[in-house]
């Protein structure tokens, strides 16, 4: 399971501080998996890879977001997840790799340590009364122990692969 990427509160001063290293750490990942010749990779990619766009409906495994309308995040997302179907083509007679994405809204719920994480703090400064003003927003969110089961059955189920 590849399941890291940055998420940050705060939008970077350059896209490529978000891009980069999800390009990159997804890149990485699927290198080990052709070259010790994995079964199947589930990769945490994002509803952010998927809605940025001027679609309304139920979305297919045939859309995108459209990368000139994504802010850095979503594009990190978007970039990281088309890269991992791409290698994924491009060595298909060499190593059938499997893929499952799993694409999940604003993930929240109980945090198994210490940490910060930015889902965690989007909560907080609402609660505490951190931000400027309340806006009118709409986060499509789950439940991170719903998250966690879809990634299991992710390798649990064969019908899940790609």
């Amino acid at each position: 399971m590849h399941t890291a990427s940055p998420f940050p509160i705060a939008a970077p001063k350059h896209e490529d501080e978000l891009i980069k290293p999800a390009l990159e750490g997804t890149t990485a990942v699927l290198k080990a998996c052709h070259q010790n010749k994995v079964k199947r990779l589930v990769i945490t990619s994002s509803i952010a890879a998927i809605m940025v766009n001027d679609k309304e409906g139920v979305y297919t495994v045939d859309d995108w977001s459209d990368l000139a309308k994504c802010q850095p995040y979503e594009k990190s997302k978007t970039v990281a997840e088309r890269a991992a179907w791409d290698f994924q083509k491009k060595f298909k007679e060499e190593h059938d790799l499997e893929i499952v994405t799993i694409n999940p809204g604003l993930v929240m719920g109980p945090n198994l340590n210490k940490a910060q994480f930015s889902s965690g703090d989007i909560v907080k400064r609402v609660m505490m009364n951190d931000l400027p003003g309340m806006p009118k927003v709409q986060m499509p969110s789950v439940d991170v122990r719903d998250v966690a089961k879809a990634h299991l059955n992710a390798i649990l189920i064969p019908e899940a692969a790609n």
